[in-house]
C-alpha cells in the first residue's frame, strides 16, 4: 500500500504542468483587465450595494424633515460612497475566486503565459473598473461640494489631500478582496471582510479617510495608504509563486504601513 501511494504521488507530480518562467505579457494582462473591469461594475453585488446605500439615503434626507441642499448632497455622497466601498469589496472577491468555482485553474496552468498573469489581470481590472468609476464619483463629488453656499459645508476641508484619499482608498479594499479571495477562495470573504471592518472596530483604528481638520499628518496617510496597497498586492501574487522578493517586499510594505499608522495619528487621537 505504501509503494502504491509514492507511486501515485510521483506519478501526479510528474504529471503536473510546470509553471511557466516568462513575464505577464502587457496586451494579455491589459485584456484580462478589460474583462474582469466590465464584470466587476456590472455584478449584481455592486449594484445592489448603491440600491441599499439609495435607501439609506431617503430613509435620511427624505423622511419629512428639513435639511440644507448642502447637507442633502454631503449625506448622499457618504451613502455613495460607502456603497462604492461594500460594492467594490464583495465583487473584487468574487472576481477573485471566480476560476476555482467554475473549476478553471487546470485549465489556466496549461497556458504559456505564467500564473501571476491571471492575478495581475485582476488588479487591472480594478484599475480600470472601480478605481475609474471612484475617480469619476471624487471629480462630480468635489465640484459639487465646492460650490456649494450652505454654510453647513466648509469648502476649504474639501481640497486635494481629501479627494487623493477616495480613489486610493478604493483600490486599497479591493486589493485585500482580491488577496483574500486568492489564499482563501470563498465567497463568504467579501462579507467577512466587511464585518471585520464595521463590527471589530478596525475602520475606527486607521480610517481609510480623513479631512485635513482631523490633524492628521497628510504625507503618513498617503504613504500608509500605499503601503497597504503594496502589502496586499504583492500578498496576491506570492499565492502564484512564492519567492523571497515577494515575501519580502510583503514584510517591508506592512513594517512601513505600521510605522505611518503610528506616525499619522493626530495628537489627540482618531
Amino acid at each position: 500500500m505504501a509503494t502504491s501511494l509514492r507511486t501515485a504521488f510521483a506519478d501526479a507530480k510528474a504529471s503536473q504542468v510546470p509553471i511557466a518562467d516568462a513575464r505577464p505579457s502587457l496586451l494579455g494582462v491589459v485584456a484580462i483587465g478589460r474583462i474582469e473591469a466590465k464584470r466587476m461594475v456590472l455584478h449584481p453585488t455592486f449594484w445592489v450595494s448603491f440600491i441599499a446605500c439609495s435607501i439609506m439615503i431617503r430613509s435620511v434626507i427624505g423622511g419629512g424633515g428639513e435639511a440644507s441642499l448642502g447637507k442633502s448632497v454631503l449625506v448622499v455622497t457618504a451613502a455613495l460612497l460607502i456603497g462604492l466601498f461594500l460594492g467594490t469589496i464583495l465583487s473584487a472577491n468574487v472576481a477573485s475566486v471566480r476560476p476555482r468555482r467554475d473549476h478553471m485553474r487546470e485549465l489556466f496552468g496549461s497556458l504559456p503565459s505564467p500564473p501571476e498573469t491571471r492575478t495581475v489581470g485582476l488588479f487591472a481590472g480594478l484599475a480600470f473598473g472601480p478605481f475609474l468609476l471612484s475617480l469619476l464619483f471624487t471629480s462630480v463629488s468635489w465640484w459639487l461640494l465646492k460650490h456649494t453656499s450652505d454654510p453647513d459645508i466648509h469648502p476649504e476641508e474639501i481640497d486635494g489631500f481629501l479627494a487623493v484619499q477616495v480613489p486610493l482608498a478604493i483600490f486599497c479594499v479591493g486589493s485585500i478582496a482580491i488577496a483574500a479571495g486568492r489564499w482563501v477562495p470563498s465567497l463568504f470573504g467579501g462579507p467577512v471582510i466587511i464585518v471585520v471592518h464595521l463590527f471589530t472596530g478596525l475602520i475606527w483604528l486607521v480610517p481609510w479617510i480623513m479631512p485635513r481638520s482631523s490633524k492628521i499628518d497628510a504625507t503618513w496617510h498617503l504613504v500608509y495608504l500605499a503601503a497597504a496597497i503594496t502589502t496586499w498586492v504583492a500578498l496576491a501574487l506570492a499565492r502564484d509563486r512564492r519567492t523571497v522578493w515577494r515575501l519580502a517586499v510583503v514584510g517591508l510594505a506592512v513594517a512601513l504601513g505600521v510605522t505611518a499608522a503610528i506616525q499619522q495619528r493626530p495628537p489627540g487621537g482618531f
